[in-house]
């Protein structure tokens, strides 16, 4: 069978179907539009993508998260789901209150039942989490620049799913659980992906495919709130369509959508979007070279290394630096190639994306032709 959800059960808190009942009764209550990050978040609460957290975390959960890499009860957990309130509704809202819930268009889609409000340690969260205090780091300028000072804790319900980047792509973890028994797959490799693939990613997704007993490949692809530089969600979900069709067996794989903002937080995150996954019903959690990093705040590997240390239930895949071999003829890694760095063609988005940059052609090399073509068909990045 899948993997059970991390805590034992997924915490799931929709009632889609009632909207009509649930906004006749926010007349007279405070409305909120939450920060992108928090919008995206409340909705993943609701879901169960984020078990076993039932709400928005308090002042002593953050802290032991924060301290310990842990929550209350002792079970691993390393980014915080917090919800800062804005500083021009932070007087409007209170412990005890009960708040509608407003989508980025400013439509109800939730209720949270505020229970605590607490003001936030910035600095602390900034170093605890992304271990730099670094504005140029962009999840610590968001912390400084975006988020109120204030945070407030509760349960949220979602009675109104809103559009979000995924589209049709964008499943609860149930529905990816139903189409996995479906399917009859036991052993799950989930693929978490944020960029167009190109043919390194590729090589991971089928030697791992290649495990016996592994049933499928779920490619999971965040592609929420947008930094400067990042592919646009569609170019992303298209150039993945295309590889899964071209180059991968149907019956062997699944796509799906995350939308939720990337945490750059290397090793922290790299547990966060196993544990998600894990929700999802996955057995096994492919991690290469630098996963959840930016910039060079981490050690590459970093994002490997802390499985040794926190069992979240989840088997990690861990694969060194791969590349293309001009010696060997095709894609190898650091693990078995024997060949000098005079012989590697490094496969990195920086490099691709000053070729789209550039108007250059991408060697096949590097990337599948039908991803090319959607990746030099051009307004692919978020400038």
């Amino acid at each position: 069978m899948v993997n059970t959800p991390y805590g034992g059960s997924l915490k799931i808190s929709m009632d889609i179907g009632n909207e009509e009942r649930h906004i006749a009764g926010l007349k007279g209550i405070t409305a909120v539009k939450p920060f992108v990050d928090f919008f995206y978040d409340s909705l993943k609460l609701a879901d169960g993508s984020y078990s076993p957290l039932e709400g928005f975390m308090n002042e002593e959960e953050l802290e032991t998260v924060l301290k310990g890499k842990v929550l209350p009860n002792g079970l691993p957990w390393t980014i915080p789901i917090i919800f800062a309130v804005d500083t021009s509704q932070n007087d409007k809202v209170r412990a005890g209150d009960q708040i509608a819930l407003l989508d980025q268009d400013g439509r109800p889609y939730g209720i949270m039942d505020v229970e605590t409000k607490y003001m936030l340690k910035k600095k602390e969260m900034a170093q605890d989490v992304y271990g730099t205090l670094d504005i140029k780091h962009p999840n610590v300028q968001d912390i400084f620049e975006r988020y109120g000072d204030f945070a407030i804790s509760g349960r949220v319900k979602v009675f109104r799913l809103p559009k979000l980047p995924g589209g049709v792509y964008e499943k609860h973890p149930s529905d990816v659980r139903e189409e996995f028994a479906r399917r009859g797959w036991k052993n799950i490799v989930a693929y978490q992906a944020r960029n167009p693939p190109h043919v390194a990613h590729e090589y991971l997704q089928k030697v791992s495919l290649e495990i016996p007993g592994m049933d499928g490949l779920f490619v999971h692809l965040i592609i929420g709130r947008l930094k400067k530089g990042d592919y646009k969600a569609d170019v992303i979900l298209d150039s993945y369509s295309a590889l899964l069709k071209n180059y991968h067996r149907p019956e062997k794989t699944l796509m799906g959508s995350l939308s939720i903002t990337m945490r750059y937080a290397g090793p922290r995150a790299s547990i966060f979007l196993a544990i998600v996954r894990r929700n999802y019903g996955a057995t096994h959690y492919i991690i290469g070279r630098d996963q959840a990093g930016v910039g060079n705040y981490y050690d590459p590997y970093a994002a490997q290394r802390i499985f040794d240390e926190m069992d979240i239930g989840i088997i990690p895949l861990k694969f060194k630096e791969t590349f293309y071999c001009k010696k060997c003829r095709g894609i190898t890694s650091e693990s078995v190639c024997p060949h000098g760095m005079e012989e590697r063609m490094v496969i990195s988005q920086t490099r691709i994306r000053e070729m789209l940059k550039n108007h250059q052609e991408i060697p096949q090399e590097i990337i599948r032709p039908e991803v090319a073509k959607i990746l030099e068909n051009g307004d692919v990045l978020n400038e």
